[in-house]
């Protein structure tokens, strides 16, 4: 994870899986990109500052539409120590349309 932006107080890395346990995707938060569906939800909760790509949205978009049973959210900090994770309401909202069944995160 180190090699990931280092130069950021925060990491947040999101995994997908199926029902078999088998990783889908694994994605991390974006600080400098975007995507649609990233801006068209922050303003449909009432964020629409909030256009920066967040690992749970980049996750799900990776999985390509395949099945997802489980997604997994972590946060670490600088160096290394795990922090709260829970999805913000722009996260909760792709989470709740993607159909997900079971949703974890880290706890610092």
């Amino acid at each position: 994870m180190s090699r990931h932006r280092k130069n950021r107080q925060h990491i947040i890395k999101s995994t997908t899986y199926d029902r078999r346990g088998r990783i889908i995707a694994t994605a991390y938060n974006s600080f400098s990109r975007t995507h649609p569906i990233q801006a068209k939800l922050a303003a449909k909760v009432g964020q629409p500052a909030r256009i920066f790509l967040h690992s749970e949205i980049n996750v799900i978009l990776k999985s390509r539409g395949r099945k997802i049973y489980k997604l997994v959210v972590e946060r670490y900090d600088s160096l290394g120590n795990s922090k709260n994770a829970c999805p913000c309401k722009i996260c909760q909202e792709m989470i709740r349309i993607s159909g997900i069944e079971r949703v974890e995160y880290t706890v610092g």
